[in-house]
């Protein structure tokens, strides 16, 4: 009995040195990653600029309806050209207008439980777009403000908000790119300095999607946004940088 009783003291005490040293061997692993893995610091960096749009882009919708599909073309035929003389009366170039192909609807009438019959026609429905794309963005925001006057002339125009654009988005992305990169890095290095610790290299950058907004207003969108209806705008360019931190 004696015997047994040390026999499995032993083994007791073989198990507790075995099991001993798988947790020093794990402990020993963890210090060694602990002190030689890469410290890290994520910090985001931003640029902004107030840019003034340098393309307009304006579109006005010339319709008439009639019951005879030939009366309907007759009067589009005569007020399409009057809305374009309208628009070359203001200063603007012919090249600078576009007019597109005739659209026709047919209108159907509709029984006494408002079921559309299709089988028969009511009247025709026929429209034009005339389209003016320029430089020129106070003449041709005027233009579209007037346009409207036509209507006194019995002209059946739908005016369109004008688009404001900026043509050298992409040139300006690069450089702002750069700024919010050059952000990215004094921001770190600022946390750094507080913490003890040095920046090292660039790990990975991240550019997020630029947001370009109407002047002071402050909209973020994951997908970015692309504002049109003001001259001039506020674009923001994001930018996620990892640094390698030294002593941190």
């Amino acid at each position: 009995m004696e015997r047994y009783r040390g026999l499995l003291a032993n083994v007791v005490i073989g198990a507790a040195i075995v099991a001993s040293s798988c947790i020093m061997a794990r402990a020993a692993v963890r210090i060694f990653q602990i002190r030689h893995q890469n410290q890290m610091l994520v910090v985001t960096g931003s640029a902004k600029r107030r840019i003034k749009s340098d393309l307009i882009v304006w579109k006005a919708t010339v319709r008439s309806r009639s019951p005879e599909l030939a009366s309907a073309y007759q009067t589009l035929s005569v007020d399409v050209p009057k809305v374009t003389d309208f628009v070359r009366e203001q200063g603007i170039d012919t090249k600078q207008i576009t007019v597109s192909a005739v659209r026709t609807t047919e209108l159907h009438p509709h029984d006494k439980d408002g079921r559309e019959l299709t089988e028969m026609t009511a009247a025709y429905s026929m429209e034009q777009t005339i389209e003016v794309t320029s430089g020129d963005i106070d003449k041709v925001t005027r233009t579209s403000n007037d346009a409207t006057k036509l209507i006194q002339q019995g002209i059946y125009i739908d005016s369109e908000p004008p688009r404001y654009l900026y043509t050298k988005l992409a040139e300006l992305k690069i450089q702002m790119l750069a700024e919010a990169s050059k952000d990215a890095r004094v921001r770190a290095e600022q946390i750094a300095v507080n913490t003890g610790s040095k920046i090292s290299s660039l790990q990975s950058a991240k550019m997020g999607v630029m947001q370009i907004n109407a002047a002071n207003e402050t909209e973020v969108s994951s997908e970015g946004t692309n504002d049109t209806s003001s001259v001039e705008k506020d674009v923001m360019a994001i930018v996620t940088a990892t640094f390698g931190v030294d002593g941190l």
